[in-house]
C-alpha cells in the first residue's frame, strides 16, 4: 500500500514538473529567430517572419534581442510584424528607453516613427530623455525633444534630465535642455540644484554653462548649503572663482 502511494506521489511530481517546464521554456531562447535577431541577420529574420507562424512570446523575445544590440533594420521588420513598440523588458525598459540610453540613434528614429511613447517612465531610471541626458547621447536627445519629450519630467528621486546632465558634466546637453525649456533653477526635494550638482563634482564647463543661463548661485539646499559652500568643501578653486564672479556669497 505504501509503495502505491509513493508511486502515485512520484507520478504527480513528474506531472507537475512537466507543467512547470512547459511554462518556463515556452520561449526557446536558442530559437533560430532569436539568434538571428541577436546577430542582426536581417535576411534570415525576414525569411523566418515571411514563411513561418511565430508565437508571440518568441516574437517578443527576438524583438528585444534586436533592440538590445541596436539592429535598426531588424527592429523595423519586427515592428512591421506587429510587435508592441512599447514592449517592456525584464528591467522595465521600453525599446525606446534602451535605444536612447545606448545612443542607437537610427533605432530611436524608427521607434519614434512607429509611435513609441516618448514619455513613458521606467520605475527607477525615468524616461528615455533622462537616460539619454545622463549618457550624453546628443543626437538621441534632439530626436526625443523633437518628438515632444517632456523636458521637466521627474524621476521618483526628483532628478530630471537637466540635473542628471549637470551631475555628469555634459555641458552641451545642459545647453540643449535649457534651450528646450528646462528650469535652470529647479530644486530637488533636498533643495539641490543642477548648479550645485555640477559644482560638487568640479565640472567647470557645466558650471560655466549653467551660470551663463542665469542659474542662481545663491539658492540654498535644505541643509543650508549653497553652490559656493560645496565648491569650498570640495576644494574646486576654479569653480570658486567662477561662482564669486557670478555673485555667489
Amino acid at each position: 500500500m505504501m509503495r502505491f502511494f509513493e508511486n502515485k506521489l512520484a507520478g504527480w511530481i513528474i506531472c507537475l514538473l512537466a507543467i512547470i517546464s512547459t511554462e518556463v521554456w515556452s520561449v526557446n531562447v536558442d530559437s533560430e529567430l532569436i539568434n538571428a535577431a541577436d546577430k542582426g541577420n536581417f535576411p534570415l529574420v525576414k525569411k523566418i517572419l515571411d514563411s513561418q507562424r511565430i508565437e508571440q512570446d518568441e516574437l517578443n523575445a527576438a524583438f528585444l534581442a534586436a533592440v538590445k544590440k541596436g539592429h535598426a533594420t531588424v527592429i523595423e521588420r519586427f515592428i512591421q510584424a506587429g510587435v508592441d513598440v512599447n514592449l517592456r523588458a525584464d528591467d522595465d525598459y521600453t525599446p525606446l528607453m534602451r535605444s536612447a540610453r545606448d545612443g542607437r540613434d537610427q533605432a530611436v528614429e524608427i521607434l519614434l516613427a512607429a509611435g513609441a511613447d516618448v514619455n513613458a517612465p521606467a520605475a527607477e531610471d525615468g524616461t528615455a530623455l533622462m537616460m539619454a541626458a545622463e549618457k550624453d547621447r546628443r543626437k538621441a536627445i534632439d530626436l526625443l525633444l523633437a518628438a515632444k519629450a517632456e523636458v521637466s519630467a521627474k524621476r521618483a528621486d526628483s532628478m530630471t534630465a537637466l540635473t542628471l546632465a549637470a551631475q555628469q558634466g555634459h555641458r552641451q546637453v545642459i545647453q540643449t535642455l535649457i534651450n528646450a525649456g528646462a528650469d535652470v533653477n529647479y530644486q530637488l526635494e533636498n533643495g539641490a540644484t543642477a548648479l550645485m550638482l555640477a559644482v560638487q563634482l568640479g565640472h567647470l564647463g557645466a558650471v560655466h554653462t549653467l551660470l551663463a543661463a542665469n542659474a542662481n548661485p545663491n539658492l540654498k539646499a535644505s541643509n543650508g548649503a549653497t553652490a559656493l559652500t560645496l565648491a569650498k568643501l570640495y576644494h574646486h578653486k576654479e569653480v570658486i572663482e567662477l561662482l564669486v564672479k557670478a555673485g555667489a556669497k
